[in-house]
């Protein structure tokens, strides 16, 4: 079964899943990696399965090896209660698609009536400096939660690729809509950014997604940096016997 908008892209779905409300989370590979990192982490951890994927010219002719299966890069779970959805890709898609895509997914959205349209990016710096790890945009409503739940607001924020596009289908829809942005180091794996966001999606929605393996992986990522620095600082200073990085 499949749904189109008069377009060459369509959603092709694996199992009869009908969400009722469901709070929607989505994220794909333009910017960062985080929320691609985020979703994959919380479908693990609340055990959601894949119900649909989409089909489009626009989607590079790749297939990932995910969980033991191989999978489509453009997919979408639900948990078994059907109260959350999930939408990533593995792959960038082709610009020229994002019209063509959005407008197809949004139309899906429209009809399954979403509590809130989630998009998760991530925003690389060079250096995290206050700590300040999450900040949120988004509709009225959005802001009302996000200041309840003491998440700053974004001073500006430019939502970009396939997130900025579906966000703006959703606009022209009328859908309840937010986006979160994790503060990221660039061009490193930050397991305290998926940490952030998961804690944030949990006090927003109640997601319960189990934290306790992200903050041991935190914690390890922490104290490997303070010792790449400390290393590196020797060096600097002349000591040319710095321990071993890689024991």
């Amino acid at each position: 079964m499949s749904t189109r908008s008069g377009m060459s892209s369509s959603l092709v779905f694996l199992k009869d899943v009908k969400p009722v409300k469901p709070i929607v989370l989505l994220s794909f590979l333009d910017n960062s990696a985080i929320g691609v990192m985020t979703l994959k982490y919380i479908i693990e951890n609340m055990k959601m399965s894949q119900f649909a994927h989409v089909s489009s010219p626009f989607i590079p002719p790749v297939t990932v090896f995910v969980a033991g299966k191989l999978r489509h890069p453009f997919r979408f779970y639900t948990d078994p209660q059907s109260k959350y959805c999930v939408i990533l890709s593995d792959i960038p898609v082709d610009p020229d698609g994002y019209y063509e895509i959005s407008n197809v997914i949004a139309d899906w959205l429209k009809q399954i009536d979403p509590q809130f349209v989630v998009n998760i990016d991530g925003f690389p710096v060079e250096k995290i400096i206050d700590g300040q790890r999450i900040f949120g945009v988004g509709d009225k409503n959005a802001i009302n939660i996000l200041r309840n739940n003491k998440i700053p607001l974004a001073q500006s924020a430019l939502i970009t690729g396939m997130g900025g596009a579906i966000m703006n289908e959703c606009i022209l829809r009328s859908l309840p809509l937010m986006s979160l942005l994790a503060v990221t180091m660039e061009d490193i794996p930050d397991p305290g950014a998926v940490l952030a966001t998961v804690d944030a999606l949990n006090s927003i929605f109640g997601m319960k997604v189990e934290t306790a393996p992200l903050k041991e992986t935190t914690s390890k990522y922490h104290e490997e940096m303070k010792r790449i620095i400390q290393d590196y600082s020797r060096l600097q200073s002349g000591d040319k016997r710095p321990d071993s990085m890689y024991a």
